[in-house]
């Protein structure tokens, strides 16, 4: 199974939560293969509540995968990254890119009249910049300052916006890729073999190409 796979599994099937180990980290980043036996022996050193008593534990090996998503380097996400990877696992969702996503210049406010729905005007010299006044000769002769009006605008699904959905996608495909690399270096999951497939690396590629 996929990496995507096997953490749809043990977050969405077999509930498996996230724990910190306080201890795990203060040691730096070297940790060893752990398995729920382990887990649970230290769970009991520390007086908390050992799994069980009204639902089952999820599977051992949902259970190592979420030691791992729990131990994910500081330089991969750390508690962040790990805490979003289980809550899309969880989910069966991956990170929204913004897929089909451009820039745009829409109106800031929309009313309607007789025509429909059209854009809200306001005056120009409410803004910085903004033309003021124009003189304008009424119909007696008289001299009068009418105001420029124009539409407030404001865009939607900015550059900035786009590029740092896309950067978090990275970021969460740069974690699978560690634990990919982490589970099946310490080997110890003992249902699950671990395949090479993995979600895009930019499927917004594909998406600008069509």
């Amino acid at each position: 199974m996929s990496i995507l796979g096997a953490l749809n599994w043990a977050f969405g099937t077999e509930m498996a939560r996230v724990e910190f180990d306080e201890m795990g980290e203060t040691a730096g980043s070297l940790r060893v293969g752990v398995d729920p036996i382990w887990v649970m022996m230290q769970r009991g050193q520390l007086g908390t509540k050992i799994d069980g008593g009204g639902s089952s534990s999820p599977a051992d090996d949902a259970e190592v995968i979420a030691s791992a998503v729990a131990n994910l380097p500081l330089e991969w996400g750390g508690r962040s990254m790990a805490s979003t990877v289980a809550s899309l696992a969880r989910a069966g969702r991956t990170p929204d890119w913004m897929p089909n996503a451009r820039p745009l210049v829409v109106p800031v406010d929309m009313h309607m009249n007789q025509h429909g729905w059209t854009a809200r005007t306001d005056d120009a010299r409410r803004y910085p910049g903004g033309w003021q006044p124009q003189p304008r000769r009424g119909r007696k002769g008289r001299i009068v300052h009418e105001p420029v009006l124009c539409c407030p605008v404001r865009v939607v699904n900015t550059a900035s916006q786009i590029a740092a959905a896309r950067r978090r996608y990275l970021d969460w495909i740069g974690a699978l890729i560690w634990l990919h690399g982490d589970l099946r270096a310490t080997g110890i999951l003992t249902t699950i073999e671990l395949s090479e497939e993995f979600p895009p690396m930019a499927p917004w590629r594909t998406d600008e190409r069509n």
